[in-house]
């Protein structure tokens, strides 16, 4: 299993949320706002950098991760002054997760 964390502007998660919902990955955890200053833009939610990013993570086998590196890399692509940064790391349920959780 992996953990993918990704970390994505708020101006294209609309498009995001439209992409994981036509690839039917509706499994996730979402947490706005974060804040931060990556490669693009800082985005503080203060009065000079008043945009925020929204982090999404996923829990997922192969299948996923394929799907989800597939829209990234198309986000990626339309929107490259956007911030959008995503990771991917094993993943182990330590206590009866076989049905999810």
């Amino acid at each position: 299993m992996k953990r993918i964390e990704i970390m994505i502007s708020r101006a294209l998660d609309e498009e995001f949320l439209e992409l994981i919902e036509a690839n039917d990955l509706n499994h996730f955890t979402a947490i706005y706002p974060i804040i931060g200053k990556g490669f693009s833009k800082p985005k503080l939610g203060d009065e000079v950098w008043p945009q925020t990013n929204k982090l999404y993570i996923f829990y997922a086998g192969e299948d996923t991760v394929k799907k989800l590196t597939k829209i990234i890399s198309k986000l990626r692509k339309e929107f490259p002054t956007e911030g959008l940064g995503a990771f991917s790391s094993d993943a182990e349920c330590i206590a009866g997760c076989d049905g999810g959780f």
